[in-house]
């Protein structure tokens, strides 16, 4: 679809989607071009920097404001779009299982610095082979990879070697043993209600650990710079990912508002936008008229929307450079050109 068209369109008011309606949505519109995103649905939320309002819908799950390229919301109805959480976690798993001898017998011995660096390593890899797993800024910018592989090493000390969430973490281990399972014909097994307490104390825990953070100072290292409740969302939903499809429908309703993560969503109408060239990726897409600072969520770079386009010297491409740049290479012709 192109964006020239949607320019002057006029979409009718409806009530926002519920997320399981927003879902069947993203179903049958991922996968076609457009640079609206994949759906015509947008997360209805307030940049709590510049106080913007949402107005373009995400690639992503991470969901950046329009106006200065800020991480304002995680989005549940995007990460379960075409989602991939089997593959990453299976790869994370295959790449701590490598390591697990050493890992147990750090935390035994209490040594964090030697815990801190074999998760490091983990965490890096498994960025760099599963880029999709975290923002997109960690597909392009190799220092944003690093900080996050770092930042999420911390929060895992942080978290394991405190007692009191070990023991919950205990606790929740204990109770998924003792849940019933069934078949559900040739849908997923579905599980007994015994799911709501591990439910309850996988919000404890994770309520608990964030508050540690934050007051160790671990999550000012998130190069993200997630806004308070932001990690929280995505902790819950990725419990949600993993147990929603095993509850009825009604139920997976009653899960994601248990988790606040039944966000209201609204249908774009937008109706002036610029169009740009990522300087990173070549990529097209939209941008709000009075837009500072965007996320390609193409390759992830943070483009510089305010200092203009320039042109490619060489092809003329009209090119918007990452913030903090002064000079690339033409994504199309790979032609060097520079900014003054």
């Amino acid at each position: 679809m192109s964006l020239l068209r949607k320019r002057q369109e006029t979409l009718p008011q409806q009530a926002p989607p519920t997320i399981a309606e927003s879902l069947v949505e993203l179903a049958t519109t991922a996968g076609k071009p457009s640079l609206f995103a994949h759906s015509d649905f947008v997360k209805q939320v307030d940049c709590p920097r510049c106080g913007a309002t949402k107005q373009l819908p995400s690639a992503t799950a991470y969901v950046y404001c329009d106006h200065c390229g800020s991480l304002v919301d995680y989005d549940f109805r995007q990460a379960n779009a075409d989602t991939n959480a089997g593959i990453t976690n299976t790869v994370y798993h295959r790449l701590a299982a490598a390591v697990h001898g050493e890992l147990t017998a750090a935390r035994a011995r209490g040594d964090r610095a030697r815990y801190r660096e074999l998760l490091t390593g983990v965490f890096a890899e498994w960025i760099r082979q599963c880029p999709q797993a975290v923002s997109p800024r960690a597909k392009s910018d190799q220092e944003f990879a690093g900080r996050m592989a770092a930042y999420l090493a911390e929060c895992a000390v942080g978290r394991d070697f405190e007692p009191s969430l070990a023991q919950l973490d205990q606790q929740m281990n204990a109770v998924i043993a003792t849940l019933e399972r069934w078949p559900n014909g040739d849908g997923p097994w579905r599980v007994s209600n015994g799911i709501w307490q591990v439910a309850s104390l996988f919000k404890e825990q994770m309520e608990k650990t964030y508050a540690l953070l934050a007051a160790t100072g671990v999550l000012a290292m998130d190069p993200d710079e997630a806004p308070p409740g932001v990690p929280l969302r995505m902790e819950y939903s990725t419990f949600c990912q993993g147990w929603i499809p095993h509850l009825k429908p009604e139920d997976g309703q009653r899960m994601l508002a248990f988790f606040g993560l039944d966000g209201t969503y609204a249908r774009v109408s937008v109706s002036a936008f610029d169009t740009r060239k990522c300087g990173g990726c070549g990529a097209e897409l939209a941008t709000l008229p009075d837009a500072r600072a965007v996320v390609c969520q193409s390759c992830g770079c943070k483009l510089d929307i305010g200092g203009g386009q320039v042109p490619c010297r060489s092809c003329g491409a009209p090119l918007t450079f990452p913030v903090g740049r002064s000079q690339i290479d033409c994504p199309y012709c790979r032609s060097g050109t520079h900014r003054l």
